[in-house]
């Protein structure tokens, strides 16, 4: 993990944020107390669109890549699913775990920025100048606050951020209000290697929360996140999110979001799993989180046990194991060709709200006729961890996941991201 000194900045967006769709600015009406809908495009990390695209990178590349920020996350996810009230403690950014990045712009003129989208940070904050080391060979234009006439300092009290510096800050323009967006600067950085500039934070619950100042909702939709040149998807702030779908109760608690999940089934058939094993109480490491920072789902052991051997059931008589991969479910195939009509296994939510997936969200191939199961043990991270599961972003392909922290609901809509688009 990296160490950030964090100076908080308050900053009141009177006239101007603004969200940027790839390279295209998304500018609402002005003049309205809080935007009705700001959208943006989502780019993946592998995508053609990223600053780390490599037109070089091999299918191996990238399984190995999505297999390692996706166990960096869950041990982020459960090493922070705790009680603390200092700010500080959900700026902890491990490196190599950004998934999908955000584009904005700040400040007058417009000053671009690309950030991490975190669905488990409550806050929002940037590379600042000064700041240590900052890359030479960044495309990013890192932002000054000392070149802000309204710059000027607070008192930090309030936001329990213990040692660090805290700024007020307000800039003027003429295309949308977003009144009193709390940002962060990040300036003493451990690593820096340019390619974006800090945490976009959709975690709500807290002063800092973003989310929480644009009217407690937001949306996303995802489609096939292994297909580089795919261009839909999006993320919706505001009170213009995309709510459809059938819902289920949603709680968010420390930044995460906590789903109430009642049972997997295969084609139909139950898996003997003990309901109570998706629940959440008092103890630290368990329920089950809904996250945009992962790849792979990560279920609680006796979950993963039961999915695994009837996966492996199914497939006894039709694949060969692949043994190269001791710790993961793999095997010699390929997923379009030899899973035709393999049954959709089905994640079933309280109040009947269901995530169905068919292969291409079931597993991801890390070779060309190899492939293996994208989800794992909780277990992988110690057995304080094990029965605590984590819903990763290939479970989420194509559909639209709407957030309602108001309401505290969470919807499910199954659908091609390319109908969202405006």
């Amino acid at each position: 993990m990296a160490a950030i000194d964090i100076a908080i900045l308050f900053v009141a967006f009177t006239s101007h944020f603004t969200l940027t769709m790839s390279t295209t600015m998304v500018a609402l009406a002005p003049a309205i107390p809080k935007p009705k809908r700001l959208v943006t495009k989502l780019i993946h990390r592998d995508s053609i669109f990223s600053p780390r695209y490599n037109a070089n990178g091999t299918i191996a590349d990238r399984a190995r890549r999505a297999m390692e920020t996706s166990i960096a996350c869950f041990v982020q996810v459960s090493g922070l699913v705790s009680d603390s009230h200092d700010i500080r403690t959900t700026l902890l950014l491990s490196q190599p775990s950004e998934l999908f990045y955000i584009n904005f712009s700040i400040g007058h003129p417009p000053l671009p920025q690309l950030a991490i989208m975190d669905s488990g940070s409550s806050f929002l904050w940037i590379k600042c100048l000064p700041c240590s080391p900052c890359s030479s060979k960044s495309p990013i234009s890192i932002f000054d606050p000392r070149k802000s006439l309204t710059y000027s300092c607070m008192s930090c009290r309030r936001y329990r951020c213990n040692h660090s510096k805290c700024n007020s800050y307000n800039e003027y323009d003429t295309k949308i209000v977003v009144p009193r967006v709390l940002l962060g600067c990040g300036r003493n950085l451990e690593v820096d290697k340019g390619q974006y500039n800090g945490v976009f934070g959709l975690g709500a619950g807290r002063e800092t929360s973003l989310i929480t100042q644009l009217g407690s909702q937001f949306s996303y939709c995802v489609g096939n996140i292994m297909d580089p040149h795919y261009p839909y998807n999006q993320l919706s702030l505001g009170d213009g999110a995309i709510m459809e779908g059938y819902s289920t109760p949603l709680e968010s608690s420390h930044g995460r979001y906590y789903v109430t999940l009642e049972g997997i089934s295969i084609e139909g058939k139950l898996l003997e799993i003990d309901r109570r094993i998706f629940g959440r109480t008092a103890m630290v490491d368990n329920g089950v989180i809904l996250d945009s920072g992962t790849t792979y789902t990560w279920l609680a052991q006796d979950a993963y046990n039961a999915l695994s051997e009837e996966v492996q059931s199914l497939f006894r008589e039709m694949l060969q194991r692949y043994k190269g991969m001791p710790n993961q479910l793999c095997y010699i195939g390929r997923v379009r060709e030899d899973l035709s009509g393999f049954p959709a296994v089905t994640f079933h939510f309280a109040n009947g709200a269901q995530l169905v997936l068919d292969t291409q969200s079931m597993f991801l191939h890390i070779a060309p006729r190899v492939f293996c199961l994208a989800m794992g043990s909780s277990a992988v991270n110690g057995d304080n961890s094990k029965n605590l599961s984590v819903i990763g972003i290939m479970a989420q392909q194509n559909y639209n996941v709407g957030y309602d922290i108001g309401q505290n609901k969470l919807y499910f809509q199954r659908i091609d991201c390319e109908l969202l688009e405006d």
